[in-house]
């Protein structure tokens, strides 16, 4: 079964007895986003079954069979276009994977509401509901068992939307939420693009010959963002069907439940975790045809970096369809354990005797020797990041934190984190560790002031003394801002949903809980714990070693001011070895390493006396 649901802005506390609370995915995680360098996530949408012929359809291209109504406040309201360019319509600061709307006929025609257009950007304390409705009824007279399908994308904050359908022309209406803002506790930001809602609708629709479809939007009085919506269509339910969805490796549906942590899918993995906690392969697998499904079964595979596949299974188990179909979240039955540090590509897809195999979604983690992180920034690039949140703020200082869950015994030395392009250099902050239970403030470091080359780029700062991290403890990695009336600073953020992020707030009155109460954030956050010796940006002038220019093409120089010779190693973010090398004492040396591919690296200096790590940029 999947997840008890949190309310939206829930007070955060940790621990075995409600980590079984947790709001469940509403689609395929396809939106994921990873560097080009390394492997794209994908969703092949090419199962082997042919998609039935549809009962009805319309691909917007003509506005007049759609009739719009707005029973709030214009002039909020779905509109008909053509140009699928969604950023050129007030939909501001998109990801590029929404910038252009992918559904199949987009070109000649599509709908789009966008609740930054409203008035006042829609702050005005007026919840805004528009819907759009098909004007002719459609005559579905002899299909009993029918389905509705169609494609969008969106980006969701805190917005009501969804479809409705009427068997007897508006009489009365059935509703088919895609999502509600006030039982999902972690909005789903981003969709894929386009993505494809199918729903069963044979009580509703099955031998009606008076259907309508409607779909509707409510702002839910919050400064929402848009959604598009094309293709839709009624087809007959197919006599045997199979979806595979809400997919993760981090145990968030059941693997929670024995080993008493969040299941977090964590896309930098130290090996020692995850030796310690072997990935947990699950999915939700939904019949969505008319007959049973016999042997359902949840296959997984993994690509090691060397090239080898592991493969895995769940137990299998049977389905009902329809009228009432059947979904089943299940795990397979041994979990994965890596051999070696580097990404590793888990493809899930499910099969059953009727029918030969779903779609296939690839996710990945990187297996580090240091770095725990759930950002999806695998190069360090801040390429696969969108959008931020206040850290510090003229109204006040407020605390971002993600939870990390502790299987093996660690020491803490530094929280990494990525600085917003809106920050302003200047701004100070501080990072903090929390035990996760009760927010039990453990350890800081000293104030930072964030420097201009720090804009839009990881920030690493020390912590005051290394933290001992204890196994079955979660903790959170945490960084504070400063009230400054212009001096504001944010905390990039992603989309990946299985993870636990919060804001606490400090003074700004984000919600009605007063001050010092925690949040539950939307997104994750770009905030990193490290195990290994990764220094600041300052450790320059502490060890004698300097590194400019940083960032760099790649061709840099190594300033020794120590009075004996030092050995250096360059590695990449998974902890390999890209350079080695040396320099004299009290001399300089110029390398290149402009072979190397764009991304955040580290130099362990390695002298007869003391050992140093600094950060290295190549651009």
């Amino acid at each position: 079964m999947k997840r008890i649901l949190l309310p939206i802005l829930a007070l955060f506390t940790i621990n075995v007895s409600i980590a079984q609370q947790k709001a469940p995915m509403s689609s395929k995680i396809t939106n994921t986003k990873m560097v080009s360098n390394i492997n794209p996530i994908v969703n092949n949408n090419q199962s082997l079954v042919t998609p039935p012929a549809p009962l009805w359809s319309d691909d917007c291209s003509d506005a007049s069979t759609w009739v719009f109504t707005n029973t709030s406040l214009p002039p909020l309201d779905w509109n008909w276009t053509t140009n699928v360019d969604v950023q050129s319509q007030c939909v501001t600061n998109l990801p590029a994977s929404l910038a252009t709307f992918n559904s199949t006929t987009a070109s000649n025609g599509y709908m789009i509401i966008n609740s930054d257009a409203g008035p006042t950007g829609d702050q005005n304390g007026t919840p805004i509901v528009a819907e759009f409705t098909n004007v002719q009824p459609i005559d579905l007279t002899g299909y009993a068992n029918v389905q509705l399908t169609f494609q969008h994308s969106f980006r969701w904050w805190n917005d009501t939307r969804g479809v409705r359908v009427s068997g007897d022309n508006g009489a009365t209406w059935t509703d088919f939420e895609i999502s509600n803002a006030t039982t999902y506790s972690t909005p789903n930001q981003d969709s894929d693009n386009p993505h494809v809602s199918t729903y069963n609708i044979s009580s509703i629709a099955g031998n009606q010959s008076q259907v309508l479809v409607q779909f509707y939007y409510d702002d839910n009085d919050y400064w929402g963002w848009y959604w598009n919506v094309d293709d839709v269509s009624i087809e007959e339910v197919p006599d045997n069907g199979l979806e595979c969805n809400d997919e993760t490796f981090g145990g968030w549906w059941v693997g929670y439940q024995s080993t008493g942590d969040l299941g977090v899918d964590y896309t930098l993995y130290p090996m020692a975790q995850a030796l310690a906690n072997p990935y947990r392969m699950e999915a939700v697998l939904s019949n969505t045809g008319v007959n049973t499904q016999n042997n359902v079964t949840l296959h997984v595979d993994v690509e090691e970096p060397n090239g080898n596949v592991a493969s895995f299974s769940s137990s299998p188990s049977t389905l009902l369809g329809a009228p009432n179909p059947q979904n089943d979240t299940t795990a397979t039955t041994s979990n994965f354990s890596p051999s070696s540090m580097g990404i590793h590509n888990f493809t899930f897809w499910s099969t059953s005797d009727s029918f030969p195999t779903t779609d296939t979604m690839i996710m990945s983690s990187i297996v580090t020797d240091s770095v725990y992180g759930v950002d999806y920034d695998w190069d360090g690039t801040g390429s696969n990041l969108a959008g931020g949140y206040y850290c510090g703020r003229s109204c006040g200082g407020q605390v971002l934190a993600n939870v990390f869950d502790i299987y093996e015994n660690a020491t803490l030395t530094s929280i990494s984190f990525h600085v917003s392009s809106s920050s302003v250099p200047g701004s100070k902050l501080t990072v903090e560790v929390y035990e996760a239970t009760g927010q039990i403030y453990l350890d800081e470091s000293d104030v930072y002031t964030l420097q201009p080359q720090d804009i839009g780029s990881w920030v690493t700062v020390p912590l005051l003394n290394p933290y001992p991290l204890f196994a079955g403890t979660g903790y959170m990695a945490a960084v504070r801002g400063t009230q400054h009336p212009t001096d504001t600073s944010l905390i990039s953020s992603t989309s990946n949903i299985n993870t636990s992020s919060y804001i606490q707030d400090n003074g700004c009155d984000i919600g009605t809980q007063g001050f010092g109460y925690w949040y539950t954030s939307s997104d994750a956050l770009a905030i990193r714990m490290n195990f290994g010796y990764i220094s600041s940006v300052n450790d320059d002038l502490k060890s004698g070693f300097s590194i400019y220019p940083n960032p760099s093409n790649g061709i840099f120089t190594i300033d020794n001011k120590n009075n004996n010779n030092s050995k250096f190693t360059v590695r990449n973010i998974i902890g390999q070895i890209a350079y080695n090398g040396s320099v004299g004492s009290m001399t300089n040396r110029i390398i290149d390493l402009s072979n190397l591919k764009a991304g955040v690296y580290t130099i362990e200096f390695d002298s007869e006396y003391n050992s140093y790590t600094q950060k290295l940029v190549i651009e």
